[in-house]
């Protein structure tokens, strides 16, 4: 039996959180990002900026690269969300600054 039969056979789903994108999916199945081309490749992606969908579940299944932060993540049930929402991007766009800041709150004067 092909290792290729093998990996795809034995493939998983899960669907990814808020905020989620491809690197931190590959961080969290994998350990590494070093991966996130092999996830890109099992789900028939082919960009890393596209925005991945809460709705839509995404093949995982292949051997973890680093298995001690998998373990990490999992048995403390992190699941890595980096992205920025379009609600958090307004605000540092359009919120932000020393206009913004108050004194000795988050602009701190020694």
């Amino acid at each position: 039996m092909s290792t290729i039969y093998k990996t795809l056979k034995s493939m998983e789903t899960i669907k990814p959180q808020e905020n989620q994108n491809i690197f931190d999916i590959s961080l969290q199945e994998y350990g590494s990002i070093e991966k996130v081309f092999d996830l890109l490749e099992d789900n028939d992606k082919f960009d890393l900026t596209e925005d991945i969908s809460v709705y839509n579940e995404l093949k995982i299944g292949r051997e973890a690269f680093k298995k001690d932060i998998v373990e990490y993540y999992n048995t403390r049930n992190l699941k890595p969300a980096t992205s920025i929402s379009e609600e958090e991007q307004y605000l540092l766009n359009n919120f932000s600054g020393i206009d913004y800041m108050i004194i000795e709150d988050d602009f701190i004067i020694y």
